[in-house]
C-alpha cells in the first residue's frame, strides 16, 4: 500500500503513554509471543497509545481547523492519572481479532475529555463517535488466515496472563499522523495540546 497523497493526511487523536509503560507493554507482548507467535501482527510497544478519535484521511488544508478545535476541547481539562487494568480481546473466542490491555484510573475524566473532543471536532465536520468509548492499548491483531480453533486457543492464552501494575500522568493530547508501511503503521506527531495546569496539578 502506498502513502497517501501529499495533500492528505491519515490522522487520529490520542493520549500517548510514557516509556516506562511501553516497557511494561513489551513484557506483556513478549509473554504472549511465546504461544501466539506469528499468528498475530504485534503492535510495537513504542507505538502504543490510547486512541480518543480516529479522523481518517483528511485534506491537509483542514489540519489548522482541526488543531484549533482540539485546542478548544482541552481548555477545561487538567492533567489526570491513568493505569493499566485487565487484559482482554475483541471478537470473542471463535472470532478473536484484537488483544488489548484496558485502562483504569481517572477514566471518568478521560471520558469527559473525549466528549469535548467529539463536540469540538463536530463543528469542523467530523461526526461524533457513536460507539461507546472503551479506552485501551492495542497489543496485536490476529492475522486473517488464522483458523477459528487457533483463535480460540490464543484467546485462552490471553485470559491467563496477569497485567503488571503501571500508572502514569496524562497531561496532553496529541494529533498524530498514521503512515502505512510494509513494516506496519508508523506514527508522527502533528501537534500536541497541553491540558490546563492549575495550582492543584503543579
Amino acid at each position: 500500500m502506498t502513502d497517501p497523497a501529499p495533500d492528505t493526511a491519515r490522522v487520529f487523536v490520542a493520549c500517548e503513554v510514557p516509556a516506562e509503560v511501553q516497557r511494561t507493554i513489551r513484557e506483556i507482548t513478549d509473554k504472549l509471543k511465546v504461544t501466539s507467535g506469528d499468528d498475530v501482527r504485534w503492535v510495537r510497544p513504542d507505538s502504543v497509545h490510547v486512541t480518543l478519535k480516529f479522523l481518517g484521511e483528511v485534506p491537509a488544508r483542514k489540519l489548522p481547523a482541526i488543531k484549533m478545535a482540539l485546542q478548544e476541547a482541552v481548555v477545561r481539562h487538567s492533567p489526570f492519572n491513568l493505569e493499566l487494568s485487565n487484559i482482554g480481546t475483541f471478537g470473542g473466542r471463535e472470532g478473536l481479532r484484537t488483544m488489548w490491555v484496558g485502562i483504569a484510573g481517572d477514566v471518568l475524566r478521560l471520558e469527559a475529555m473525549v466528549r469535548d473532543v467529539n463536540r469540538a471536532l463536530s463543528v469542523v465536520g467530523f461526526e461524533p463517535e457513536r460507539r461507546p468509548f472503551r479506552p485501551h492499548l492495542t497489543l496485536g491483531r490476529v492475522r486473517d488466515t488464522v483458523p477459528t480453533r487457533r483463535r480460540a486457543e490464543i484467546e485462552v492464552d490471553v485470559g491467563r496472563l496477569a497485567v503488571p501494575e503501571a500508572e502514569w500522568r496524562t497531561s496532553q493530547i496529541t494529533l498524530m499522523r498514521s503512515r502505512l508501511t510494509p513494516r506496519g503503521s508508523e506514527y508522527d506527531i502533528v501537534a500536541t495540546f497541553p491540558l490546563r495546569m492549575t495550582a492543584a496539578t503543579l
